[in-house]
């Protein structure tokens, strides 16, 4: 049973590895084809990939009307993704090269940083008619990033109109193997983990957890062995968005509305900011190295270590 397990749990993995490398790969494709700038991939496509996980238990954990996951989820995912996929992300780069093009991007990225923080921050159910605000603001963001002048610089190899099903039948496969290999990683290693008597509680904490982020740590590592920055960036700065839109409208369709105040505490909030803003400073001064990447993989594994001591 243990070795059965282990096989899968490896094997999960590797399809994982592979899905993500191959989402990357036909991303930079789309991006050269299409004139669209690698940021922007980064933003809308495979970070939509990488965050199907959390979307997945978003969904299970309303249906077991459990909204401390739903909250907890979308925070810690976004704190991880920041600290630990951040982290990883600067540790090989002396300076992140990134296009001046691209500062609209993550002031956007800080504007829904702090409004999320202060749905969270204050006593508020949001509903139907904050959906709706939110939906807006996130058409006005994607019709701003839209607009900005697409690259001048292409590949012409590739025939557009021939290509263009073919790509995104692709992109879609790529996703849906990236969605079931985490799903059965993160099944394979609970069993694991029973096996060899770990508590239930403890599983969640440390396998789901960080199942749900594995994507985005997969993807950034490869975007940055191949040198491609802007979609290692775009792949954190578009998971994090899609985390507080996606997981919040999926909450206010399935429940009507949620209330974030009462379901984390006053350092999960302010952590929330903290990170959002320290982020947005990174990648707006183009900061990198060992040294930021080693201070944010270790805060990281404090946080993680003052929650569950």
């Amino acid at each position: 049973m243990i070795f059965q397990n282990f096989i899968g749990l490896l094997l999960s993995l590797v399809i994982l590895i592979w899905s993500c490398d191959y989402a990357i790969k036909t991303s930079i494709t789309i991006s050269r084809v299409f004139k669209i700038r690698e940021i922007f991939v980064g933003v809308f496509i495979i970070a939509l990939g990488t965050s199907l996980p959390e979307f997945a238990a978003t969904f299970q954990a309303l249906k077991l009307n459990s909204e401390g996951i739903v909250a907890g989820n979308l925070i810690g995912s976004n704190i991880a993704n920041i600290l630990l996929v951040g982290g990883i992300m600067l540790f090989p780069v002396s300076r992140l090269d990134l296009g001046n093009d691209n500062k609209s991007t993550y002031l956007f990225f800080l504007i829904f940083s702090l409004l999320f923080f202060l749905f969270i921050i204050i006593d508020l159910n949001i509903g139907i008619k904050l959906g709706f605000v939110l939906i807006l603001l996130l058409v006005i963001f994607i019709y701003f990033e839209v607009k900005k002048p697409k690259l001048e610089k292409v590949e012409e190899s590739q025939n557009i109109h021939q290509s263009t099903y073919f790509l995104i039948i692709k992109i879609l496969f790529a996703f849906i193997v990236l969605f079931f290999s985490s799903r059965y990683f993160i099944d394979f290693a609970k069993d694991m983990t029973k096996i060899l008597g770990v508590a239930e509680t403890t599983v969640g904490i440390t396998v789901v957890a960080f199942g749900t982020s594995l994507p985005e740590v997969i993807a950034t590592i490869i975007s940055i062995v191949k040198k491609q920055n802007n979609l290692a960036v775009g792949n954190i700065l578009g998971s994090n968005i899609a985390n507080i839109f996606g997981i919040t409208l999926i909450a206010i369709l399935i429940n009507g509305e949620i209330n974030y105040h009462n379901l984390l505490t006053n350092i999960d909030k302010w952590l929330f900011l903290i990170t959002s803003i320290l982020f947005f400073v990174i990648i707006y001064l183009r900061l990198a190295g060992k040294l930021l990447s080693i201070g944010l993989l270790l805060s990281y594994m404090t946080y993680f270590t003052y929650l569950y001591l």
